[in-house]
């Protein structure tokens, strides 16, 4: 159990970094002082150079194997309009109280490219239809760009509900919607799931990191469930619309993940 100053210290700590992503600060810059601090970790600390002594070193517990969950055998069940169904006018979490409509997803239900935003945007939640306005025709142009069009994929998002202006879904309504996305993913079983933004990419990958270190590579999907999928199905996280027309810079390195997904498509 941590002495006292020791939580102060956590406290603290905490509210810095709390201060910093308000600030929109994700990372720091791994500086030779930053080096050194790390470098500390190895060595034993205090309490565990106690527990040596008195001979009752602990074993670290077995790190638990993070895995998706998917109802077994659900897509020879249902289909897309059953999961649209047993949505319903959905108020399993606060999300309800910011939407105009339920915005569930859109295009073929044999896709081999799926693409998944974070939310809902405001006009896409007027329209009910994913990745609306200026973001839905620079997504139109990019998947031309590779031979697509919307009506030969499927877009959708990780909550169904407009989560308000500059907000972003908080980890429990996250969780409330999954299940829909896993039932959409395992029905239209793609041969790749492109996340369209950190949440979405983060989530489907178990990790922690920023879209910008996820992206430009493909990930085993099946490798992170707790079954097959029917096929193998690849993870191209990649940048939203919307912040390739806030950056254009960034569009050489989207075009480049885009490249990627059709070349796997083609090899598919």
């Amino acid at each position: 159990m941590p002495i006292q100053s020791e939580t102060n210290l956590l406290e603290e700590i905490s509210k810095l970094l709390q201060y910093h992503e308000s600030l929109g600060l994700k990372e720091y810059p791994r500086t030779q002082l930053l080096e050194r601090f790390l470098h500390k970790g190895d060595r034993p600390s205090p309490s565990l150079a106690r527990n040596k002594i008195q001979g009752k070193e602990r074993k670290a517990p077995k790190a638990v194997e993070k895995k998706h969950l998917f109802d077994s055998g659900l897509a020879k069940k249902v289909t897309l309009q059953d999961v649209r169904e047993e949505l319903g006018d959905c108020q399993r979490c606060p999300l309800h109280k910011t939407r105009t409509n339920i915005v569930f997803g859109q295009g073929s239900p044999k896709a081999k490219l799926m693409v998944v935003a974070d939310a809902p945007g405001e006009e896409d939640n007027q329209q009910a239809t994913p990745l609306q306005g200026e973001a839905g025709e620079l997504l139109d142009n990019m998947l031309a760009a590779i031979g697509l069009s919307r009506e030969e994929v499927y877009i959708t998002t990780l909550v169904k509900c407009f989560p308000g202006e500059d907000a972003k879904p908080a980890e429990n309504e996250i969780k409330t919607c999954l299940p829909f996305l896993f039932r959409q993913i395992e029905l239209i079983c793609p041969t790749v799931i492109c996340p369209m933004g950190m949440l979405t990419a983060q989530t489907l990958l178990h990790s922690r990191k920023s879209l910008f270190q996820l992206r430009g590579r493909f990930y085993n999907f099946n490798d992170l469930c707790s079954s097959e999928l029917q096929e193998k199905i690849v993870v191209m996280p990649s940048l939203h619309p919307s912040l390739l027309l806030e950056n254009s810079e960034l569009k050489k390195a989207s075009w480049q993940d885009l490249r990627m997904i059709q070349k796997k498509l083609q090899e598919g």
